[in-house]
């Protein structure tokens, strides 16, 4: 019996399905990254917010979209 194998080039630019697992794990891990800065944001007093140079209304805003589109 012969037998295929079926190799998937990860390390490459690769095609089909293993590009579409990679795309699918990238935006995974860009769209907690988000989740987890709009965590902090809202954690921070005022002046914490200051040192990074955002004010508490864009916080709130950026805090409020994730909301909006469900996030």
């Amino acid at each position: 019996m012969t037998s295929i194998g079926l190799t998937l080039p990860l390390a490459h630019g690769g095609t089909g399905l293993a590009r579409t697992v990679r795309t699918l794990l990238a935006r995974w891990r860009h769209a907690r990254g988000l989740a987890e800065t709009r965590r902090y944001l809202e954690q921070m007093d005022d002046h914490m917010l200051k040192d990074l140079g955002v004010s508490r209304a864009q916080a709130v805003f950026e805090i409020d979209s994730a909301a909006r589109w469900g996030r």
